[in-house]
């Protein structure tokens, strides 16, 4: 059995990569180039904020849906959501094993701090 859903959005993404070593000849990071995935959406941004007079941190959580072609990305990935850039928390949760013999695709958890 196979179904497909429709991935109406686009979301950018990027992993980082090794650099040129520094003047010291230690290594370095750097970002690869945006690559735009199709996606099927994502929650509702959910912000957590402590009730802290001075406070000056949000963090906002969101839960993308992502097909099964969507690529592999570590935890130190990033995506682009409407121009918000995310940091990608864990791997994709993918259901490639479910016991109804389709994958459905899977679940990229990402994370924003703000302050």
């Amino acid at each position: 059995m196979t179904a497909s859903f429709p991935a109406p959005f686009m979301v950018d993404v990027r992993e980082v990569i090794d650099g040129p070593p520094d003047d010291f000849g230690v290594p370095t990071t750097d970002w690869s180039p945006w690559t735009s995935h199709p996606v099927y959406g994502w929650g509702a941004p959910a912000t957590a904020e402590p009730k802290l007079a001075g406070h000056d941190r949000q963090v906002v959580d969101v839960e993308l849906l992502v097909p099964p072609s969507f690529p592999a990305l570590s935890h130190r990935a990033q995506a682009r959501l409407d121009g918000a850039e995310f940091d990608v928390i864990g791997e994709v949760e993918r259901y490639d094993h479910s016991p109804f013999g389709w994958n459905p695709g899977g679940l990229l958890n990402l994370r924003r701090v703000v302050g």
